[in-house]
């Protein structure tokens, strides 16, 4: 029987010269694949961006009020 992540969509990665190392070791220490690894950075990397962009359009809205009053 296939696994599902078998069906997952593939994309190959380019990584710099030291860094397949340095996510094969990070991800030995957490115990998990280097894929699983590479995901959760992303996955972390693309929630960090949707914080920060809610956090600026916060500050945005703010400062319009602010200027109003």
């Amino acid at each position: 029987m296939t696994a599902p992540s078998r069906l997952a969509d593939k994309f190959v990665v380019r990584l710099p010269p030291d860094m397949r190392f340095n996510v094969e070791t990070a991800a030995g220490e957490q115990f998990c694949s280097m894929n699983t690894f590479i995901v959760q950075a992303i996955s972390e990397k693309l929630d960090r961006d949707c914080k920060q962009q809610l956090l600026l359009d916060a500050l945005s809205a703010y400062l319009r009020r602010a200027q109003v009053a």
